[in-house]
């Protein structure tokens, strides 16, 4: 799988630098050495593969993404071979929330969770899910805001900035007003990474 995984990571670096040839990376260095949650805002299709470049190791990381994708030809497939955890949107996906608090906790591996939920291009306000701080307070583990550049006009610059992890601390995963409230600071918090004036509407 490392061999798969790294031509895979070398593909997409040579594509996607094609077309956004100047590429930044801002706050690697703060990057845990165990177990984390990379929260990150979502524009566009190609955000994880961006974050996965801006990574300081070529290593596998899990990353949440919807079910729908599991039945796009290939696409799904490939999702399936670098071990993507699928979760259904529309309803509570309790399987898909314990598979990835046992991967945080039990095989101490790194997530990648949109904390929007879905691609947001900012003409209307999307709330932010609770799904990320509520795993990082039953798994134990820090968080990791992380902004990406929503502008990814070819040949455009594209940014990657990855902000000071933290805890949620002694959050409780049942209280929903809670965990909304520390969402929405978490999103507003990746969102002024990138000096994003969007981050002045939340909270």
């Amino acid at each position: 799988m490392n061999f798969w995984y790294h031509l895979c990571w070398w593909l997409c670096r040579i594509g996607l630098f094609f077309w956004h040839p100047v590429f930044h990376v801002t706050g690697r260095e703060q990057i845990p050495a165990g177990s984390c949650i990379f929260c990150a805002n979502h524009s566009g299709m190609a955000d994880p593969i961006w974050i996965l470049l801006a990574l300081p190791e070529k290593k596998m990381i899990r990353i949440m993404a919807k079910q729908e994708l599991r039945r796009v030809p290939f696409i799904g497939w490939v999702m399936e071979k670098f071990r993507v955890i699928f979760v259904n949107r529309g309803a509570h996906d309790i399987a898909a929330f314990s598979q990835c608090v046992d991967a945080l906790a039990r095989e101490q591996e790194k997530l990648l969770v949109f904390v929007e939920g879905t691609r947001c291009n900012r003409e209307k306000h999307v709330r932010a899910k609770t799904g990320a701080v509520r795993m990082a307070a039953q798994a134990g583990v820090p968080v990791v805001p992380v902004f990406v550049t929503r502008n990814k006009t070819p040949f455009c610059p594209v940014s990657v900035v990855f902000g000071t992890p933290y805890r949620v601390g002694a959050l409780d995963p049942n209280d929903h007003d809670a965990c909304q409230q520390a969402s929405d600071r978490l999103l507003k918090t990746i969102y002024e990474l990138g000096g994003d004036s969007y981050a002045d509407q939340i909270g």
